[in-house]
């Protein structure tokens, strides 16, 4: 049962983040209430209303932040007109895009088709499940205003960063953000390493998980205010790697780099000590693509790991995953983390089996998609990653609008990598969300923060292929340096030189060389 004191912080939340929004400017106010809000507030309080998805910490940080985010930049435009008026100068209206970008288009069809899914999955699975004394109704139309209502918030942050997180300097907010929030949440960590697992239960008066779960190697892994000690490892790995490339960042602007390699060893020995086994992999296979790689090879090893994710539960039906060399080496390791990745592999054997039974829309809500005892009615099934709970209950057309919602910035990026001048903190957030999406594989670690990241590169891909402005958003409330050129939007577009009926374009971007512009004169090649 959660204490008074998560009740008064989850209830209180909406305030801080209007004193958030009104203390920061946009881009950082939208980066840190989405990321506090995930680290901080409790789990089990929520707020259930009829034919609603459960309002948790998830939902509510989310709808807060876009409702504070679309309100500031209202604000922002009206006292740009009430300015305008005050001077008798008139506000030009925003130029249309000068062509639509194809990945509006396809990320729009993709939205849709994750909004639309659940309708029918619903549609496809009125029928109801007996097993033993178990009894599981088949779903109504009711249902799906439920799931729909969840997908919607589900995807907010997508929206959100899409709308306002499209420039490289909104790309530099995120990683800044997002390294020195978990260097913050490393003292806590600490604390649980050498007091155990304690400040959720001292503080909501509740342990969100199973303890026995947080003992390892003779000591324990924290979990602080999240759900596991799983998502504070691989959270801990996204900050590792953004630290990495700020350190790339700093010293491509020219700036100290110290601070930021010093975050990057922090974060790797907390992580260690954190007993997060997958996430230390993960940070130690992608570490050195972020500090030693060029801007294009980070992209494409993006991509193709992206796809591979993508693909993963292909090739894992068809038997080309070896499971069994990856078992033999785990037990290298450790018998106890074997006997568990064995588990996890079994309940995807027996998972994907009972999702290919309903292939196209999955078998909906309420604990369908799992496997039950046929005589004692008792679940006998575990899901673990997030990639075999969106097959079974969203089925193969759920999964790969939700999962290509990932994927295609990823790839797009690295087969544009040729003709655009990706900055350094774009490509990092590129590595980011890859992390993320490899620990999809084995765990549920798809949260707002990985929609938020996705959106955001979604927009910065676009904005460039449109040649539109940044979002839009003010001066005022933007943290960037003034807005870029239509035609460049701070990235630089290269065409083919020499062509018939075409001049040379220039390797300097137009921002760079406008009066005043204080910027470098010429582009550094990376």
């Amino acid at each position: 049962m959660p204490s008074i004191i998560a009740y008064l912080v989850f209830f209180s939340w909406p305030l801080v983040v209007f004193l958030i929004f009104r203390k920061l400017d946009l881009v950082p106010a939208i980066v840190w209430s989405m990321l506090v809000g995930f680290l901080m507030l409790p789990l089990r309080v929520e707020i259930d209303l009829p034919a609603l998805p459960t309002i948790s910490k998830y939902e509510l940080t989310s709808l807060m932040v876009a409702i504070m985010a679309f309100v500031k930049l209202r604000e922002a435009e009206q006292a740009r007109q009430w300015a305008a008026n005050a001077s008798g100068v008139p506000v030009a209206p925003s130029a249309p895009p000068a062509r639509k970008s194809k990945m509006r288009l396809v990320t729009n069809i993709m939205l849709a088709i994750v909004i639309i899914t659940p309708l029918m999955t619903v549609m496809n699975n009125s029928d109801p499940i007996f097993a033993g004394p178990t009894y599981i109704p088949g779903l109504r139309v009711y249902d799906a205003l439920s799931m729909i209502g969840g997908k919607a918030f589900v995807l907010l942050p997508f929206f959100v960063g899409r709308r306002f997180l499209t420039t490289p300097e909104s790309h530099v907010v995120i990683l800044r953000v997002l390294v020195l929030s978990l260097m913050a949440y490393t003292v806590l960590g600490f604390y649980e390493v050498r007091m155990s697992p304690q400040l959720n239960r001292m503080f909501y008066g509740f342990f969100p998980h199973s303890f026995l779960q947080h003992i390892r190697a003779g000591g324990f892994r924290p979990l602080v205010f999240l759900s596991h000690g799983l998502i504070l490892g691989i959270f801990m790995t996204l900050a590792i790697l953004s630290a990495a490339a700020m350190w790339r960042h700093a010293k491509s602007v020219g700036e100290s780099s110290f601070f930021w390699a010093f975050c990057t060893i922090w974060l790797l020995m907390s992580l260690y000590m954190f007993k997060s086994v997958g996430a230390f992999v993960i940070a130690v296979l992608l570490l050195p693509v972020v500090l030693f790689t060029r801007v294009r090879t980070q992209l494409l090893v993006a991509a193709v790991m992206a796809v591979v994710v993508l693909l993963y539960p292909v090739l894992r039906g068809a038997g080309y995953i070896p499971t069994d060399e990856i078992h033999e080496i785990a037990l290298q390791y450790s018998e106890d983390r074997a006997q568990s990745l064995e588990f996890r592999l079994d309940n995807e054997d027996t998972l994907l089996a009972k999702a290919n039974e309903r292939p196209l829309l999955g078998w909906g809500s309420w604990g369908r998609n799992q496997i039950y005892d046929s005589v004692t009615g008792e679940m006998t099934s575990v899901t673990d990653g997030i990639w075999i709970i969106i097959i079974g209950t969203a089925g193969w057309v759920g999964y790969l609008a939700q999962f290509g919602l990932l994927t295609v910035p990823l790839v797009l990026f690295a087969l544009h990598a040729r003709r655009l001048d990706v900055s350094v903190a774009t490509a990092g957030l590129a590595i980011v969300l890859t992390a993320n999406m490899i620990d999809m594989l084995p765990n549920s670690g798809m949260r707002p923060f990985t929609w938020l990241i996705a959106g955001a590169l979604v927009g910065r891909f676009i904005a460039v292929r449109e040649g539109t402005p940044a979002a839009d958003v003010p001066r005022d409330v933007e943290t960037a340096t003034p807005a870029a050129t239509p035609a460049s939007n701070g990235l630089i577009v290269r065409k083919p030189r020499g062509m018939p009926g075409q001049h040379a374009e220039p390797d300097i971007a137009p921002d760079m060389v406008a009066a005043g512009a204080g910027g470098p004169k010429r582009r550094v090649r990376r």
